[in-house]
């Protein structure tokens, strides 16, 4: 997986999002080559009562959220305890002028709920830091103002391992406004993971279903009471939808947790992502119908997408929906890309009547915000949404999220195949009894087509 995804860093790209559910209320022509969009009635920023502890943006202006490793655009955000690396928060806002930004950390548990602790108890330094790197853009339709972090810094450090939230915000006249929240991870490296990845064990499932089976190995540090005080969580690429929250360990032999099941631990393999490709706004890629610019503002048509269920599987060399900002025509993409509105088409015959279809990948931070739901339109008979996105490569697929649920089912309209390859991600959270947060003493990634 890290050869196909270097290959495609070389060939290809990606960016980041926004949709066009509320409307673009207004373009202003700053001057020939110029336009700023603005919104002037649909930002939203932050409200105490509504903000998440999960990947969000709060303001219609904020684009391209993007936070990985800073050695590798496509590495986990996980610093480790203890260790000199880094992370790189970036991020574009549709604007003339800069802000002044601040961010800051806040301690979850295991499950992405604030711990009951002050802040100098788990940061090492002062509470916030602000974000000196900003740049313009340049020769580009949109203006905006690229900036860009990395951390921890000297002033701003975790000293506790587990999952914390990064806080981006701006002082208003004394009021502090979040613009967005990230998810990254502190990690210690202390016990020993060993996974096997394979069809499902049931007949009846195995060419539709993965499952994760594993050992951790706790020789490294005293675990009291696994079954009580550690948490093991599976993820599926990047979804935070479908995770798998309540395993315990099936069986233990001296150091050894076996979690070696055949129904608690399977995802639906799904199929391999869609994928378009807007690096270059000059000529069409193979999923791009066409490109026109209207009203100084670029638009890309992608060709219908249709319903994959019950096609045969295709083996394609996806990013398992990651994106990669980038313009082929510049020489910088972080400053020189254009935001161009992408149109999406789901063909279907008639509206689903028990739920909802989401677009999903990271440019959608695997949520299911509004702003990427598509609406049916009869007169085109599919699902429809428009999104204003950066230039770059984008992995994508269309979800399926019934009334009420809180996990979607992508195989409704992608299918499922064992043979299509996925991330899967094992973490290990312990608490010490007496404790309010939960260290993150392990994780492994592991695709299952290796």
């Amino acid at each position: 997986m890290r050869k196909t995804l270097i290959y495609i860093i070389a060939g290809l790209g990606l960016a980041s999002c926004h949709t066009s559910k509320p409307a673009v209320s207004e373009i202003n022509i700053a001057d020939s080559t110029n336009a700023v969009v603005t919104y002037p009635d649909a930002v939203e920023y932050y409200e105490p009562s509504r903000m998440k502890y999960s990947d969000e943006v709060y303001s219609e202006t904020i684009h391209s959220v993007q936070l990985h490793s800073s050695e590798w655009v496509f590495g986990p955000p996980v610093i480790w305890l203890n260790k000199q690396n880094q992370l790189t928060l970036s991020f574009d806002e549709l604007a003339n002028d800069k802000k002044d930004y601040f961010f800051s950390f806040i301690l979850c548990d295991a499950l992405w709920s604030p711990v009951d602790l002050p802040q100098m108890d788990y940061i090492d330094g002062f509470s916030e830091d602000p974000i000196t790197s900003f740049q313009f853009s340049v020769n580009t339709l949109v203006n905006y103002v690229h900036y860009s972090v990395n951390f921890p810094t000297e002033n701003m450090k975790p000293k506790k391992s587990g999952n914390y939230l990064l806080q981006v915000y701006y002082n208003d006249n004394g009021e502090k406004k979040t613009v967005m929240t990230k998810r990254f991870l502190v990690a210690e490296n202390i016990v020993g993971i060993t996974s096997d990845i394979k069809m499902a064990t049931n007949i009846e499932l195995r060419n539709y279903q993965h499952e994760v089976d594993f050992v951790i190995n706790k020789s490294g540090v005293e675990i009291i009471d696994p079954y009580r005080n550690l948490t093991v969580i599976l993820q599926q690429n990047g979804r935070t939808d479908n995770l798998i929250t309540d395993l315990k360990p099936k069986l233990v032999k001296g150091d050894e947790l076996e979690y070696n099941f055949e129904s608690e631990n399977v995802f639906d393999a799904n199929n391999e992502f869609r994928h378009f490709d807007i690096k270059s706004i000059a000529y069409n890629t193979d999923r791009v119908a066409s490109i026109q610019r209207k009203e100084n503002l670029f638009h890309v048509n992608l060709k219908t997408d249709y319903r994959r269920p019950f096609e045969r599987y295709m083996s394609d060399e996806d990013i398992n929906g990651r994106l990669l900002i980038k313009n082929d025509d510049g020489k910088d993409s972080d400053l020189e890309s254009e935001y161009v509105w992408v149109h999406f088409l789901l063909s279907y015959d008639a509206p689903l009547t028990e739920g909802s279809v989401f677009l999903q990948g990271a440019f959608t931070q695997w949520g299911f915000n509004e702003k990427y739901k598509l609406n049916y339109d009869y007169n085109l008979k599919g699902y429809a949404d428009s999104l204003l996105l950066k230039q770059g490569y984008y992995n994508y697929q269309y979800v399926y999220l019934k009334d009420g649920e809180a996990a979607a089912d992508a195989s409704y309209i992608e299918g499922r195949h064992s043979e299509a390859d996925n991330d899967y991600t094992i973490y290990v959270y312990y608490r010490e009894p007496g404790e309010v947060f939960d260290r993150l003493i392990g994780l492994q990634t592991v695709n299952s087509g290796k």
